[in-house]
């Protein structure tokens, strides 16, 4: 290891080993102890891997800094690429006296019920929102707008018991599953309790839960680099929706994205500057989720300072050799030099995930009629055999099997594209 890495804070196994795998001797991981023994870990020099239980910052800091003082190590910047861990993540930074977002922004973009409130405020658009803890207050919320609304945690990721409700019944069925569902979540690193910005009422991620209007539109994706008051746009993806999963569930990510006719770019920009200053960042590399309905205009969904995960940056880099995780590292050591121009792939890309059919244990797969297509690039599989499904509302990662990076024609039809994939796939589970 040289004497500068840029330390990681958090993260999952995989998502180590790829890093790893392209910068071995720059990067120094900072693990909760959850993850020490996982088996995409092994060959990784031990000397690159610190692990601690992350909610204890006082633990964290003194592993980090006595292997620092141990090894005569000089890092030159703090490095995170999920949500749960960003809270840890400044609080080292700052520790350590290296450049990373405040923590008030990151506690204001972590609550989505106050990101949501700043950016109302701010007249930036954004979905009316409340925070409902019983079926009364989220039934008070669906009477007043009179139209669809959508039920997700204050601190959740993903589509993590996210609900689309039209009625009623839905309504009550979803506050259910949300009442039986979040309090098992507690020991979860994304339900933690969000330390609280000042003037502002405590919120239980596990007792309470966002109401908000659905807008309806395509949704897309960005990574952006937000500094001296300008923003560069680094990565813009499509999303895909699930029709036969649950609600927010992704399909595919497309690159480049087809926006809608009446998109502008520069609204987009305009909209993700006024995002942000209006949560307190003034610096970043930051992930942005957002819906184009008909007028054009962006509606910001989400925003945080870290990169995009998923399979987003392997769909990137095989698009256009552009490595996504590595510029996440360059920008928060301070030695990132932007292109002049993004390129852009003559073709269309998708990564397509595959879900597992039902729940049990998987007994067989066999992925090997997918790999010989011309147009598929690359499949990863996250499933071997042995490995149990779990369905939600248990779980809703656990039952992504994988996903599949393909290059298409522009008119093909992702949802036939998928069905033809997910049927060469074979898998048996008991």
């Amino acid at each position: 290891m040289w004497c500068e890495p840029v330390i990681v804070v958090g993260t999952t196994p995989d998502y180590v080993r790829k890093i790893y795998d392209k910068y071995p001797a720059s990067v120094l991981f900072v693990l909760d102890l959850r993850f020490q023994g996982d088996p995409f870990l092994e060959g990784i020099e031990k000397s690159a891997l610190l692990f601690s239980y992350l909610e204890d910052f006082e633990q964290t800091m003194h592993v980090v800094d006595l292997n620092l003082s141990t090894n005569n190590l000089s890092p030159q910047g703090v490095a995170c690429f999920d949500c749960e861990s960003l809270i840890p993540a400044a609080r080292l930074a700052h520790h350590l006296r290296l450049p990373f977002p405040s923590l008030e922004a990151i506690v204001h973009a972590r609550n989505k019920f106050e990101a949501r409130s700043l950016w109302k405020k701010a007249e930036i658009p954004t979905p009316a929102a409340a925070i409902a803890s019983n079926l009364n207050e989220t039934l008070d919320f669906f009477r007043c707008i009179k139209r669809t609304i959508v039920l997700k945690p204050v601190s959740g990721s993903g589509s993590e018991l996210v609900f689309r409700c039209d009625d009623e019944e839905e309504i009550k069925r979803a506050v259910g599953t949300l009442k039986d569902e979040l309090p098992r979540r507690e020991s979860n690193p994304l339900f933690r309790p969000i330390p609280i910005p000042s003037k502002t009422t405590p919120i239980d991620p596990c007792r309470s839960w966002i109401v908000e209007e659905f807008v309806s539109g395509p949704e897309f994706s960005c990574d952006f680099m937000f500094q001296n008051g300008q923003i560069m746009i680094i990565r813009e993806t499509g999303k895909i929706k699930a029709l036969d999963q649950l609600f927010g569930s992704i399909l595919a990510y497309t690159f480049p994205p087809s926006y809608p006719e009446r998109f502008s770019g520069e609204n987009l920009l305009y909209v993700l500057k006024r995002a942000a200053i209006s949560l307190g960042f003034i610096w970043g590399h930051f992930m942005a989720d957002f819906i184009v309905p008909d007028d054009g205009l962006p509606v910001i969904i989400e925003m945080t300072p870290r990169p995009g995960g998923d399979s987003i940056p392997d769909l990137v880099e095989i698009a256009t050799g552009y490595d996504l995780l590595g510029t996440h590292l360059h920008i928060m050591s301070g030695k990132f030099q932007p292109p002049e121009v993004f390129s852009m792939p003559p073709e269309s890309f998708a990564s397509i995930n595959f879900f597992a059919p039902k729940e049990g244990v998987i007994i067989y797969l066999d992925p090997s009629r997918i790999f010989p297509l011309p147009w598929v690039k690359a499949m990863v599989l996250k499933k071997n055999v042995g490995d149990g499904i779990v369905f939600p509302p248990a779980d809703y990662d656990n039952r992504l099997l994988g996903y599949c990076i393909v290059s298409l024609d522009f008119n093909s039809n992702l949802f036939s594209v998928s069905q033809y994939l997910q049927s060469l796939l074979k898998i048996s589970i008991v």
